[in-house]
């Protein structure tokens, strides 16, 4: 890995988002790592689940998405998304990077 990361920074958001969300990390290649994306179920807030089959399931779809980065640059990144893309159904949160690299 030739960036140097030290955390990851998971976010969960809608599915609406998720096209919008990666042409961004992909336009910021100087901020952001590899990066992953995933399909999850959300549970909490009733209040919050968008359709009746999702009510009678009681969960959402949603995106996780796990970015390699170094802390230097989350603010900046956070910023952005928060300028182009906000949204009260997406959550944050960053975790360390102890190590990391490849297999070769």
């Amino acid at each position: 890995m030739s960036k140097h990361v030290d955390v990851c920074l998971n976010m969960i958001l809608p599915m609406a988002l998720k096209d919008q969300v990666l042409d961004l990390l992909l336009k910021h290649p100087d901020w952001v790592g590899p990066f992953t994306t995933h399909r999850v179920e959300s549970h909490g807030d009733p209040d919050e689940v968008a359709s009746i089959a999702e009510q009678v399931r009681g969960r959402t779809e949603r995106v996780r998405i796990e970015i390699l980065m170094n802390r230097a640059h989350v603010e900046a990144l956070l910023a952005r998304l928060r300028a182009e893309l906000t949204s009260p159904d997406s959550v944050w949160w960053l975790t360390p990077i102890l190590s990391a690299g490849s297999l070769t």
